[in-house]
């Protein structure tokens, strides 16, 4: 049987999903996803949905805290970015033929900041450090980061930007604010 979960799901866990929030009524699992790890076997999930979840991540490392089980067992999110540690959890769970959907407001959008509990401003470029061969070509190893994801990132626009040419649509994308509404990402786990 397949096991496809929302997280984040809040009021309205995506259909076909089973909802993972610790205060949403109609969360099938009431999990604390600011606590690692989470109750999910390793390659136990199918499917993940994310929609503007990711931007409420704390912006702190991972503290003792944030821990749900012994310490000793949890040395590998020890002085780990709360974004790394909930990548990498999403990778340990997702089947390698798995797939992850992900939404956020772009950084560049005044979405991105009005609501007062984002902690996180997301640009495309993001998702590149989720992305193993991109960190060592960068040398980024230093990172404490484990997911290996490839990534597709669409920007979501305005109705009204695919009605110019490509390149005047590019470069307002580019360099306008609220240009582009959000980022619609999918990762594939590279295992």
């Amino acid at each position: 049987m397949e096991l496809k979960l929302d997280l984040g799901c809040g009021q309205n866990p995506k259909e076909g999903f089973d909802g993972v929030d610790l205060y949403a009524p109609n969360a099938k699992y009431k999990v604390d996803l600011f606590k690692f790890p989470y109750p999910f076997e390793d390659n136990s999930v199918d499917e993940i949905h994310c929609s503007h979840f990711v931007e409420h991540l704390p912006c702190r490392e991972v503290e003792a805290r944030d821990i749900a089980v012994d310490l000793l067992e949890a040395t590998r999110f020890r002085n780990q970015d709360f974004f790394f540690a909930f990548f990498d959890e999403c990778y340990r769970v997702l089947k390698p033929e798995g797939t992850m959907f992900v939404a956020v407001p772009f950084g560049r959008n005044t979405r991105a900041f009005q609501d007062p509990t984002h902690r996180r401003f997301i640009m495309a470029e993001t998702f590149g450090y989720l992305w193993k061969p991109w960190r060592e070509a960068n040398r980024l190893d230093h990172y404490n980061v484990r997911c290996n994801f490839a990534s597709d990132v669409r920007p979501i626009v305005m109705e009204e930007m695919n009605l110019l040419a490509p390149e005047r649509a590019a470069h307002k994308m580019n360099v306008e604010w609220n240009a582009v509404l959000d980022l619609h990402v999918t990762l594939k786990p590279v295992k």
